[in-house]
């Protein structure tokens, strides 16, 4: 969507990345808020990185959890996904997630063999830790986790501030969104 120059606003149906990549507005008088919603884990690590250098949106990350844990094997680091998960952490430390196995270690088989931590909490904090390495202080800490009926966790709503000027006001406000949710 868009503000055309007589104030009105504009659909647009295009990839957000692209989109994102190309904006060439002068953000030093402009603001505005970015929800971005992946379908799957289309949201790229560099997308991400160039709202950051904006400094002028704020914007509301909804991770896809689910997706990523299915990418991230037990047993061996992901071959197959393994690109895609560079992408989107923007890096390689999702490679972090792995630990040698010591049962195999111990036998000698498998040596080498790596296994990932488990739960959701530690590809969270990697990400995490990717945002606030680029937002520093205008990056929210508190998020929310979205569930499934089962208690899975889905999706995690992370929260970065875009101008620096904004920082305890925004971060107020999604505070408050993400401690009371909003009604």
């Amino acid at each position: 969507m868009k503000v055309n120059e007589d104030g009105r606003i504009q659909v647009l149906n295009k990839d957000a990345n692209c989109f994102l990549q190309n904006l060439s507005r002068d953000w030093q008088t402009h603001r505005g808020v970015l929800f971005l919603d992946p379908f799957a884990t289309e949201v790229e690590w560099t997308t991400i990185a160039k709202v950051a250098s904006s400094e002028a949106l704020d914007t509301w990350i909804l991770f896809p959890t689910m997706a990523v844990m299915r990418m991230l094997t037990r047993q061996g680091q992901p071959k197959k996904h393994g690109p895609i998960l560079t992408r989107i952490y923007g890096n390689e430390s999702w490679r972090d997630l792995y630990r040698p196995n010591p049962q195999y270690r111990l036998f000698g088989e498998l040596e080498g063999q790596d296994e990932r931590q488990k739960g959701t909490e530690t590809l969270l904090q990697t990400y995490k830790n990717r945002l606030q390495g680029l937002y520093g202080k205008r990056f929210l800490e508190d998020t929310v986790t979205l569930r499934t009926p089962t208690n899975t966790p889905l999706f995690e709503l992370i929260f970065c501030v875009g101008s620096p000027k904004a920082i305890n006001v925004a971060k107020r406000i999604a505070g408050h969104i993400v401690k009371h949710g909003v009604r």
